[in-house]
């Protein structure tokens, strides 16, 4: 069985994860951590990847699909959570073309509105040191700009200021309704509420998988 699992930037999408991941018994595949890991591994998936990476250029949907390919194979016979892929309507119609697609059970869809997307990340702040993220309003820090784990220095990411998360919620917006639509028209999409908290996002995300069993 495999599960998309999609959501804006901010909505929470890793953090559920990594919770399915720890208490519902998924293997996490995102496309991030394969090509880092095809890389490190020197594979020659890895090696080409690291080529186009250090050209400046996008890697090719081809080569994440061939990519994608090879750690489905390695999780075969497990139920896979399937993290932020696809992000485009190409990269959906190009898993659909895998022998995998019929393993495909639901696409959930992590709502959250774009005001509260946009708060949620220009208020993260995150350890220099050790990588802890923390918040300005909802995990705020014991002493102010130090991080409660590692006494390091918390800063704002590049990506998180106010400019930059509506560039990347738009395109977000942009590139992913094609996709929901996609997945609606297949009857596979299902929605869960990322407005609440984090247990009870964890609680409906389990209940709307559990149902689909």
């Amino acid at each position: 069985m495999i599960v998309l699992l999609m959501g804006a930037p901010g909505a929470g999408k890793g953090t559920q994860a990594d919770k399915l991941v720890d208490l519902g018994g998924y293997v996490k595949i995102s496309t991030g951590d394969a090509l880092r890991r095809q890389i490190k591994d020197g594979s020659k998936l890895g090696q080409l990847a690291a080529q186009y990476m250090s050209e400046g250029r996008l890697v090719p949907d081809e080569l994440l699909s061939d990519i994608l390919v090879d750690e489905l194979e390695r999780a075969e016979g497990k139920k896979i959570l399937l993290d932020g892929y696809p992000r485009t309507l190409a990269q959906a119609k190009l898993l659909d073309s895998l022998p995998v697609a019929a393993q495909l059970s639901a696409a959930v869809h992590i709502e959250v509105d774009p005001a509260i997307l946009m708060s949620r990340l220009t208020g993260r702040r995150v350890c220099s040191a050790c990588g802890a993220s923390f918040h300005v309003d909802f995990a705020v820090p014991k002493v102010a700009g130090i991080c409660d784990k590692c006494g390091g220095a918390l800063t704002q990411r590049p990506d998180d200021t106010e400019e930059k998360v509506a560039v990347r919620l738009e395109v977000y917006q942009s590139t992913t309704k094609p996709v929901l639509d996609y997945y609606k028209d297949k009857g596979l999409i299902k929605k869960v509420d990322g407005t609440q908290s984090a247990d009870k996002v964890f609680r409906d995300l389990s209940k709307v998988i559990e149902d689909i069993l």
